[in-house]
């Protein structure tokens, strides 16, 4: 009888052992980049891989996997075993953009992915060349109208260019793309009159508004940006409900568990909430977003119908 109490005993100190295990993470996790080091993605990833390892007793490492407008990372990750091990920093283009723009992209965000937490947004900003004479949206607007084919804007890749399709579909007007390798090569063209509207991210744009080379007109968020307080935002200027955020968030493999998933977005939005990582990821001029898991994946299904939709009116084809 001492001895079935005693084994008795032995299995729920085991039971009591094992549940006091947490669920995530017993090992250390890799956060993949789709991007080389040293671009906002990278730099963000590494703050959050900081503050987590410093929170959650295990070792969260960065690992850059860039190529393919960032498919080759989206890819390694959806294939990559759903514990929760490996997480995958995605942003606009990687997980809502490239499968747009680019033909036989291997995975489909819904499909092969399931949300984690938004972790940053950057604003994207509605601005002429000094020379336009035009102060608002309005008059940009009524501007086009009065001189069909004449302004021309600057698409320096997939997330500009899907920016000002979803500002012409909602304002009915036409203005003309031309395409840039760079930010800063339009920005110069700009500066020289070459190139008349960016919509494009505002940290890039900024400076040449402060200067008084560029006049900025509204900007992409749904709320007015600390960055540019006086700027409206283009919602405010006539277009209900106008919003495009240049986003990162992270992705798991789809299969991953709900407690898994649950605890990894406890630690992402513990590591965003230190006033320090906070500080850092606002002087790469992003805010801070968070969220559930659940509000993740309600956010991205809402992004894809709406940019999907834009794509499909603006004839976009993958290439």
């Amino acid at each position: 009888m001492m001895r079935l109490g005693l084994l008795l005993l032995v299995a729920l100190l085991a039971n009591v052992g094992a549940h006091a295990q947490p669920v995530w993470p017993q090992r250390t996790v890799r956060m993949v980049v789709p991007f080389a080091p040293g671009g906002a993605t990278d730099i963000i990833t590494r703050l959050l891989a900081e503050e987590m390892t410093r929170n959650i007793g295990q070792s969260v490492v960065v690992e850059n996997r860039g190529g393919a407008s960032g498919t080759i990372a989206g890819t390694y990750v959806a294939r990559a075993p759903a514990d929760g091990y490996t997480l995958f920093m995605g942003t606009t283009g990687t997980n809502i953009l490239a499968p747009i723009f680019i033909r036989n992209v291997p995975y489909e965000t819904q499909r092969d992915f399931r949300g984690v937490a938004m972790v940053a947004g950057i604003a994207n900003l509605l601005a002429v060349t000094s020379a336009l004479p035009v102060a608002t949206v309005q008059e940009l607007v009524t501007y086009a109208r009065a001189n069909p084919g004449v302004l021309n804007y600057a698409a320096t890749g997939s997330g500009s260019r899907m920016a000002m399709e979803l500002f012409l579909q909602g304002t009915g007007i036409d203005i003309v793309m031309v395409p840039f390798s760079g930010g800063g090569l339009a920005l110069q063209a700009m500066l020289q009159n070459q190139v008349h509207v960016s919509l494009d991210l505002l940290p890039s744009l900024m400076t040449a508004v402060q200067d008084g080379q560029l006049r900025a007109l509204a900007v992409s968020t749904l709320g007015r940006s600390a960055r540019a307080p006086a700027v409206p935002t283009l919602a405010e200027s006539g277009l209900a409900n106008y919003e495009f955020i240049s986003w990162q968030g992270i992705f798991a493999p789809r299969a991953t568990p709900d407690a898994v998933v649950e605890a990894a977005n406890r630690a992402v939005l513990a590591a965003l909430a230190a006033p320090e990582t906070r500080r850092r990821i606002s002087e790469l001029g992003a805010d801070v977003m968070g969220g559930t898991a659940a509000e993740m994946d309600a956010y991205i299904a809402a992004e894809i119908r709406k940019l999907t939709a834009v794509a499909t009116a603006a004839k976009i084809e993958p290439q």
